[in-house]
């Protein structure tokens, strides 16, 4: 996704002294290639092996002959070849310098550097020893996998869908495997923090462990360094209110309240009827300065957006930005912007309803004096509650009709519409398609984190190892199982499941409290919940005490 920021600012190495290195042996073997099981940033070392030349490859993928791939042309998916003389026990094999691992980068470029003492990593899977001394064994080849200390223990997710229990598993190790910076990055190609990805990349993090001084991190970075469209400077508050609602954090969002109200909430742009008008589409010298458009990256995953000075797409993200800051107001205890926060907000729904809404097609348009209905204008205002209630079936069959057809980021907001419009049924549809566009097609791709994209048509200079790919964690996480906070830090929480198609679900969702364990069974939920919770199920609702309760 690569642009020119608005600043010069060199990113310092945000990595904590926390980042640590696994040792990890080969799974199996195959034709002079070893197979570590999953893609993962590291370094490979030789242990007890004959002093010598050594000509090894290390990769991502394997090609059709079961050689490691060195394909396709122009993606970031990672090959690279090393020729070296072992003369130590270990013998870390050296990896060379380029522009992605960050030794001999443009200093001006917003890369998160690795502490020198972590020497250079790469993402890599497969090793294929071409030329040893003498026949290695698996034991020789040790992966040095580089992460943070995340314990994907304190969650898990089980259902009678095997392909979403698949698909859930890549994203639980997608966040692992891209925490080698200690920070919220976009993924190898760049090794950059974007809020858009960082946003989607903390709701994932969120979902495995209750740990937060990533998602801190990520935020203080972000706030001191933004990036280009208008609906990354939008991102920016959603980061700081779910890290606020998830962690209980009101030293953060009242360090940055501020700049959220007076930058990055935008309101300069904000016409009487409440509505922004920025600009249009974003390109490198924008008209105005700090805004500009994205809808959604690559281009090609717009869906024929038309770009109009006011923007149904921003605008949609605006009124979510205003009640969020609505909530962070409360928290801080600032009750007159919350109130003017939410007057706002509903005054942004009105305008967007009467400007955007084409009455006769029951669609919303992509912008003022657009004639065109894309899915993510239509997903945007269902994911963000701005429809009233008797247009909802409409748009829910419009997105359905039109799949995945947007990019793996925006595929957040539309699984979210699925939801939020009670079809949680869809969200299970599509996060278990197994069609070019979904996320078991990355699967048997042969990728084990997920990628930047669909597939390599989408976008040929994908990587495939994206957090920004991980939606359905955050999804099944928040509405499937529906574990979310209703008080900040989770005092208080609301578990709401919307299983739709699924008949069983075993699931348990971190809090800093400990883990709420939640037990589906065709009509049964059991609840074992360590926090007062506000449980809604199959139509009734009911307030319950820390400890273990029985629904039917």
């Amino acid at each position: 996704m690569t642009q020119s920021f608005q600043n010069d600012a060199v990113a310092d190495s945000s990595a904590p002294e926390t980042l640590i290195a696994t040792p990890s042996f080969p799974q199996s073997r195959r034709k002079g290639v070893f197979d570590f099981g999953r893609d993962g940033f590291g370094w490979l070392e030789l242990h007890g092996v004959p002093p010598g030349r050594y000509e090894i490859v290390l990769g991502e993928l394997l090609d059709r002959a079961g050689d490691v791939a060195n394909e396709p042309p122009g993606s970031s998916i990672r090959r690279i070849k090393v020729e070296c003389v072992a003369d130590a026990d270990p013998y870390r094999v050296p990896l060379p310098t380029d522009n992605v691992n960050l030794r001999g980068y443009d200093p001006k470029a917003p890369a998160i550097r690795l502490p020198e003492r972590f020497g250079i990593v790469m993402p890599f899977r497969y090793v294929q020893v071409l030329d040893a001394p003498k026949p290695l064994r698996a034991e020789n080849l040790v992966r040095q996998t580089l992460h943070a200390p995340i314990d994907l223990s304190q969650s898990s997710f089980e259902c009678d869908n095997p392909i979403l229990n698949e698909v859930c598993e890549l994203c639980r190790q997608s966040i692992l495997a891209t925490s080698f910076c200690g920070i919220y990055i976009d993924g190898d190609r760049e090794r950059t923090p974007y809020e858009g990805d960082a946003y989607i990349n903390q709701l994932g993090h969120f979902a495995v462990e209750a740990s937060f001084d990533m998602s801190r991190r990520t935020i203080d970075h972000l706030m001191e360094h933004p990036t280009w469209p208008t609906e990354w400077r939008q991102h920016a508050i959603k980061l700081v209110w779910a890290h606020l609602e998830w962690s209980g954090d009101v030293a953060t969002a009242a360090r940055w309240y501020d700049i959220l109200a007076n930058d990055r909430l935008m309101l300069k742009y904000a016409r009487r009827d409440g509505l922004m008008e920025t600009g249009g589409e974003y390109r490198a010298g924008c008209v105005i300065p700090g805004c500009g458009d994205i809808v959604d990256w690559p281009v090609g995953e717009r869906d024929g957006f038309e770009f109009r000075p006011v923007n149904a797409v921003v605008n949609a993200f605006h009124h979510r930005n205003l009640l969020e800051m609505a909530d962070v107001a409360r928290a801080l205890g600032k009750t007159e912007d919350a109130a003017a926060f939410t007057k706002r907000a509903a005054a942004v729904r009105e305008a967007f309803n009467a400007v955007f809404l084409d009455a006769s097609a029951g669609l919303y348009r992509d912008g003022e004096g657009s004639n065109h209905h894309s899915l993510h204008a239509n997903a945007a205002a269902l994911a963000f509650g701005l429809p009233e209630p008797e247009s909802i079936p409409r748009l829910v069959e419009f997105l359905d009709g039109k799949g995945l057809a947007c990019s793996v980021y925006f595929a957040q907001y539309l699984l979210e519409a699925f939801c939020v419009a009670g079809r949680s049924d869809l969200a299970v549809k599509w996060m278990a398609s197994t069609g070019e566009r979904s996320w078991k097609n990355m699967i048997d791709f042969g990728a084990t984190i997920t990628m930047e994209a669909w597939n390599v048509k989408a976008k040929p200079n994908l990587d495939i190892n994206h957090a920004w790919g991980t939606a359905p964690l955050n999804v099944i996480s928040r509405f499937i199982v529906g574990a979310t906070p209703l008080s900040p830090g989770f005092g208080k929480a609301r578990v709401a499941p919307q299983p739709g198609t699924l008949h069983r679900i075993r699931a348990k969702v971190p809090t800093a409290h400990g883990p709420i364990g939640i037990d589906i069974d065709g009509g049964r939920l059991s609840l074992e919940t360590p926090v007062p919770t506000l449980v809604e199920w199959r139509g009734t609702s009911a307030e319950v005490a820390p400890g273990r309760h029985e629904f039917s």
